[in-house]
This record gives C-alpha cells, structure tokens and sequence, in this order.
C-alpha cells in the first residue's frame, strides 16, 4: 500500500458505493483476506477507494462492523498464512498406523469429564513454546495473541466458549499472560471488551507473564479435575496398547499375503 496521502473526503454516496462493492467481492470470492478485498476494491473502477493505509483501516473496521452485524458472515473472511501444503501418504495400512501412533492423545476435555472449560491466552509470540510445554500435560488450549487479536480470532474463541456453555454448561476462564504495561493493560480490556460485543462472557484472569512456568501450571490446576485428567491419560495409555496390537495384527496380514 501506498503511503497516506491527502484527499478529498468521500461523500456519503461513494462510501455506501465502496461498502456495498465490498460485500459483493465477498459474497462471489468467499473466503478472502482483508487485504484482498482491499485489492480488489483499489482495482475497481467504479468506486472510490485509493491504495492508502488509511483506506485499508478504514475498510478493515467497515468490514469489523458488518460482521459484527451479521451483515456478511464470519466464514466469508479469513486469515491465513500463505504456504506450500504437501501431502504424506503411506504404503500400508500398517505402516501409517505405526507412524501416527505416536501423535496419538486422547482428549480429556469430552464426555463432560471436565466441568469448567480453561484457556491461555499470551501476548508474546516468543514464549509460546514455553507455554506449550508447560500447557501439554492438560492438554489445555493456548491462544498466541501477537498484539491485538483479529475480529476472526475472537470470533472463534467466542463460538468455542458458547459450545461449551450451550453442550455442557461449563463456565470458561481464560488465563491471560501478559506484559501490564500500558498497551498491554489495553489488550487485555480489549479482548474482554470485543468477547462481549459478541455475547461471550468468560472470566479472564490477568497474569504477569514473568511468573511463567510454576504459574502456568498451578493457575490451570486450579481450575481443572485432575482426577478426571489422570483417568483420561491412563485411557490413552490403554488406548495406545490397543493400537499397538492392531499395528502388529496388520504388518502380519501383510507379511502373510506376500509369502503367500
């Protein structure tokens, strides 16, 4: 995008022109970007709406609020990073069975096991592996804000907290780890801010995010059965035995049909 430049304000008209221009974009190429549908408005010859920053903030918030009003859907946008997906195949059943039986783990969060939904959320990128560590053995949700998180982000954040309100009538805590200076004090206010425009009321506990690992655990801890927990992995470890044997089962079939 171009820098911001200084031009003649927009009238009523040619604003409801750029927004309408935009839902139809969407409504034919769901799901885009912000940025293309930016692109494509710029492209257009029959608005107005100039290559600026200043054009892309102001499209961004229009397109916030007519989601937010059920004007477009939430599935017509989308963010994504752009890269190459290959595809993993196997040559037997057996071998895939013996290759993902590592990636195998039960999840302890069904079948009402827990009665309390628990997320992380944290503001720096570069902790997350830290978080994911500390995070692993409870199998517990960590949301990677970067900054302020996207209307899509915390729209589906509030879709996961309503399934579990709606499913299971569990309440969800959300354990933000932060910085509290300033922006970070208003990223806070702002999530909790943006999950209520969309009718989700989770209570979200501030953290310093120094207090790191000893704090990560005793924090989820807190809040979940850790009974029902153990009773789920020791379900997994069974679970993994079985698949074990299934493996074993097949790579004798196929040893079997190639001698015979």
């Amino acid at each position: 995008m171009t820098s911001q430049i200084k031009r003649k304000r927009r009238t009523n008209a040619e604003v409801e022109a750029v927004r309408e221009a935009a839902r139809e974009e969407l409504a034919a190429h769901h799901p885009m970007t912000l940025r293309q549908v930016h692109y494509r408005l710029v492209s257009r010859d029959d608005i107005v709406h100039p290559n600026t920053q200043a054009a892309y903030n102001t499209l961004s918030g229009w397109l916030r609020d007519d989601r937010l009003n059920a004007v477009i859907p939430w599935a017509w946008m989308e963010d994504r990073m752009r890269r190459a997906r290959g595809w993993k195949g196997w040559a037997d059943p057996a071998e895939f069975l013996a290759d993902v039986l590592g990636d195998y783990y039960r999840d302890p969060w069904q079948d009402e096991e827990q009665d309390h939904y628990v997320e992380v959320w944290l503001e720096k990128d570069a902790l997350s592996g830290i978080f994911s560590d500390a995070l692993g053995h409870y199998r517990v949700t960590l949301n990677v804000g970067r900054g302020y998180d996207g209307w899509t982000s915390i729209k589906r954040a509030a879709d996961r907290y309503f399934s579990w309100q709606e499913k299971r009538g569990a309440e969800t805590t959300v354990l933000y780890f932060g910085d509290f200076d300033p922006s970070g004090e208003d990223m806070h206010r702002s999530l909790i801010e943006r999950l209520g425009e969309l009718g989700a009321h989770p209570e979200v506990i501030a953290l310093p995010v120094e207090e790191l690992t000893d704090r990560i655990r005793t924090s989820v801890e807190e809040l979940i059965n850790l009974d029902a927990l153990e009773e789920s992995r020791r379900l997994e470890r069974e679970q993994r035995g079985d698949m074990r044997e299934l493996a074993d089962e097949l790579a004798a079939e196929e040893e079997a049909d190639e001698d015979s």
